[in-house]
């Protein structure tokens, strides 16, 4: 039996920042459906060198459930006040680094464009700029954007169940969800419901490639060769408006930084070290 509370958000406690380590500051945020705890194999290996920030993004981890809407509405604004709110005016004010997956990607880049953080580097993977894609008129991109479209739109038809599996399948390949440990299956249908709110954020950011072409920092751009075409196609609008960036496709899907864990933190370290200590944010 389908839920029929229509209120968007649970009126639960706000999220929390997970802080570890010590130095720099780096920001980490996660995808959908996840949590802080996708980042804590990278954390240990960063925390001598850097403060980490791992943040609980709206509706995920230890963060307050989103109930069912039928019409679910969110923005990728609303997600950075979240975000913003839990951070104290010091860490506001702090130049950081970004280092961010999927839907936390592409909130990346919304920090990133509107300045709500002074933000010095991007090391992201395969940010979900959906938005991107929905800009293109060409018969891929029109095609891609209605796959992402009818996937968002599907999920409230559901059972929490399905439509985790659904979404899980989508980045993964079929039935990956059904051989999930139980209580894993148990913890993504809880959750799930924030999902459809993370795809309207996406879809509907009212962002260009011309805006995010004016970011000036550093930007590590990872993608998975094996990845959706979904995914890859937004990647490559973003690398063409970076010429200046790193691009570098990896041999992952675009769930790599939890199922290639070592290969995916191997070139975030890299390009780490290659920057400069203390750079300047670049906007």
């Amino acid at each position: 039996m389908m839920r029929t509370d229509k209120s968007a958000l649970a009126k639960e406690p706000e999220q929390r920042l997970k802080v570890t380590g010590q130095g720099e500051a780096i920001l980490l945020l996660h995808s959908s459906l996840s949590s802080h705890k996708q980042w804590l194999p990278l954390a240990a290996l960063l925390s001598e060198r850097y403060s980490l920030w791992l943040a609980d993004l709206q509706g995920y981890g230890r963060n307050s459930a989103v109930v069912f809407s039928q019409n679910p509405v969110w923005s990728l604004a609303d997600e950075a006040e979240a975000l913003l709110a839990t951070l104290t005016p010091e860490q506001k004010n702090t130049p950081l680094i970004i280092i961010a997956h999927s839907f936390g990607a592409a909130l990346a880049l919304h920090l990133a464009r509107t300045g709500k953080l002074k933000v010095k580097a991007l090391l992201l993977f395969e940010p979900v700029a959906f938005h991107l894609l929905a800009a293109e008129s060409d018969v891929q991109a029109v095609a891609l954007t209605a796959e992402v479209r009818d996937l968002s739109e599907q999920m409230p038809a559901l059972n929490a169940t399905e439509a985790a599996q659904l979404f899980v399948d989508y980045w993964q390949q079929a039935d990956y969800f059904r051989h999930l440990p139980a209580r894993m299956q148990q913890q993504m249908a809880a959750q799930v419901w924030k999902v459809p709110q993370d795809f309207s954020a996406l879809i509907n950011e009212p962002a260009t490639t011309t805006d995010y072409a004016a970011l000036k920092m550093p930007v590590l751009l990872l993608c998975g060769s094996e990845s959706r075409q979904s995914a890859l196609r937004v990647s490559e609008l973003l690398a063409n408006s970076w010429p200046r960036a790193q691009i570098t496709r990896l041999p992952t899907g675009h769930m790599g930084p939890v199922t290639a864990v070592d290969l995916v933190n191997q070139h975030i370290v890299a390009f780490l070290a290659g920057l400069p200590h203390q750079a300047e944010p670049g906007f």
